[in-house]
């Protein structure tokens, strides 16, 4: 189920637009970037969701990568409830991409590449 959009910047200072799906999303086989992340809000004083930054990674087919496999448990122990997807069928550009947010983004499960 989709939950809506976000924007993450690079180091570059692209700005890359993501929509926010549910991690039981059944994915088309299309290539993207992914953010998995642990989204959050506080409803008692409406402020906006924020995400908690997991894995951040790249594949030339969402439906591969999601449909058949459960996420690692380390992912869900960090709690992990969202799949931020930027579709983008270059492979050059995805790895790209990839790299400009984890310039940016540290995560819990990616090695640090500053």
């Amino acid at each position: 189920m989709r939950k809506g959009a976000i924007t993450f910047t690079g180091k570059s200072g692209s700005q890359y637009p993501f929509h926010i799906w549910s991690l039981d999303t059944q994915f088309k086989p299309i290539g993207g970037v992914y953010f998995i992340t642990q989204r959050t809000a506080d409803k008692a004083k409406q402020l906006r969701p924020r995400h908690n930054a997991i894995f951040i990674g790249q594949t030339e087919d969402l439906a591969q990568a999601f449909n058949a496999h459960e996420l690692p448990e380390r992912y869900l122990k960090l709690g992990a409830n969202c799949i931020c997807v930027h579709l983008h069928t270059d492979a050059e550009q995805r790895l790209d991409i990839e790299k400009d947010l984890l310039s940016v983004y540290r995560t819990d499960c990616n090695d640090f590449r500053g």
